[in-house]
């Protein structure tokens, strides 16, 4: 038998992730677990969750374990979070109870002569959980967003911080070939494609490869295709994500939205992903928030690159053409925010039973 929200709530039952919702025990003696989708989550696909919301819901940060448990009594597959050591063994052995896959995240040093202790303890836990991969991004300057075109006055400062931002991924990779768990480098809105190549080139290690983000090079006028084609050679994991197109005043808005209803086609793109690396997990990362703001016809936007400009008159063409209707989560209050996130993310891991199982 089913258990609804309502019937639950009626019940009184203390054993609960939130208030309202059953946890994953109680579905499971219910019968109300979903399948098991192909597709994972990211820890920054629920940051809500994560955080938590006074009288909604306590947040998971603190209990990876918790956090496991309410992914997949959404019907996820997998996660991708970074796990305290005081946690490793509970969650190991709930992630094998599961049949949960797992992808471990590291927060790189900030300096190239920086303390490395607390990385490599990040690899060291990964590789206990059984983790082959690691997401890892490099760190903006202090007070930056890691969005080139916000954080970045000049060329010449950009490429000050990706000399000192390489170099630490340089060091970084020993540790990861040491503990035999690779680091796969977001294409985070700092590095365009054919840059972030360059450097997967000239490390060329088993150890250093690219978690490929469809989305985020939109923001550089990159299409998901020439971004997946590009970087799938080095693709150790991904963030899928659908996205939404649209103009605003000093160039276009950008936006994750629900599969299938944006202008990318996931399917496909990590069909290519999945052809380069059989081993491939299909770990989402839909972020519930309002559309970015990519001010593509201001010159501060063209500061920190070279060769953008050429670029503008067709992409915004291209915006015209299929733009949609975008979220906005900014009028809704807090609740309906949080609940927006988790029917976000239970549309996504449908979507994998119908298009990836």
């Amino acid at each position: 038998m089913l258990i609804n929200r309502r019937q639950f709530g009626q019940g009184g039952l203390a054993a609960t992730l939130f208030a309202g919702f059953p946890s994953l025990a109680l579905a499971q003696a219910q019968g109300a677990l979903p399948p098991r989708s192909p597709l994972g989550v990211a820890g920054t696909g629920l940051s809500a969750h994560l955080r938590g919301l006074d009288g909604v819901a306590r947040g998971l940060r603190d209990d990876p374990v918790a956090f496991l448990d309410y992914v997949r009594s959404l019907g996820g597959g997998g996660v991708q979070i970074a796990v305290p050591p005081a946690h490793v063994a509970r969650f190991r052995a709930r992630l094998d109870e599961l049949g949960m896959y797992y992808e471990g995240q590291a927060a790189l040093p900030s300096r190239r002569d920086g303390d490395y202790a607390a990385f490599e303890a990040s690899v060291q836990t990964a590789a206990a959980l059984g983790a082959s991969v690691m997401r890892a991004v490099s760190r903006p300057p202090e007070g930056g967003t890691g969005r080139r075109y916000e954080t970045f006055r000049s060329l010449a400062d950009w490429q000050a911080w990706l000399d000192e931002a390489n170099a630490i991924i340089e060091r970084c990779v020993p540790i990861a070939a040491k503990y035999k768990v690779a680091i796969a480098l977001e294409n985070h809105k700092d590095r365009t494609v054919d840059e972030h190549v360059a450097l997967l080139k000239r490390i060329d290690s088993e150890w250093l490869g690219s978690l490929i983000d469809p989305g985020n090079n939109m923001s550089f006028m990159e299409m998901p295709e020439e971004t997946v084609r590009a970087l799938s050679p080095w693709v150790k994991a991904c963030s899928l994500k659908d996205m939404g197109v649209a103009p605003y005043r000093d160039g276009f808005l950008l936006s994750e939205v629900p599969f299938d209803t944006g202008m990318t086609d996931q399917a496909k793109l990590f069909g290519i992903m999945k052809k380069a690396n059989p081993k491939l997990f299909p770990t989402t990362e839909l972020i519930t928030r309002d559309p970015l703001q990519v001010p593509v016809l201001t010159d501060g936007y063209h500061a920190p690159f070279a060769d953008r400009r050429p670029r503008v008159k067709r992409w915004l063409a291209m915006v015209n053409r299929r733009q949609t209707v975008l979220p906005q989560v900014s009028g809704l209050s807090p609740a309906e925010q949080f609940r927006q996130e988790e029917d976000n993310t239970r549309q996504v891991f449908a979507w994998g039973l119908k298009k990836l199982a």
